[in-house]
């Protein structure tokens, strides 16, 4: 199933060489582990870039957003079975 999103998330990520990598995230007071990094990719909307981060854990697909004018961390959509 497919559910779009527009929640804050609370999210740690890793920086190394140049590269963001989001490990865990935090949504709806539930607490969830990144397993894989699918797909990074950005998109210019006026003066702010969002980058978009595709990611997995072992049982949903999440599509999360990070805005650069408001350094805000969103989950823009979830897939799950079900």
């Amino acid at each position: 199933m497919h559910e779009v999103l527009n929640d804050p998330i609370s999210i740690l990520v890793s920086f190394s060489q140049d590269k963001v990598l989001p490990l865990f995230f935090k949504w709806r007071n539930k607490k969830y582990k990144i397993e894989k990094l699918n797909l990074v990719h950005k998109k210019r909307d006026g003066k702010d870039t969002i980058y978009y981060f595709n990611v997995s854990d072992n049982a949903n697909y999440f599509k999360l957003s990070f805005s650069t004018k408001d350094l805000a961390w969103k989950i823009e959509e979830l897939y799950f079975e079900g």
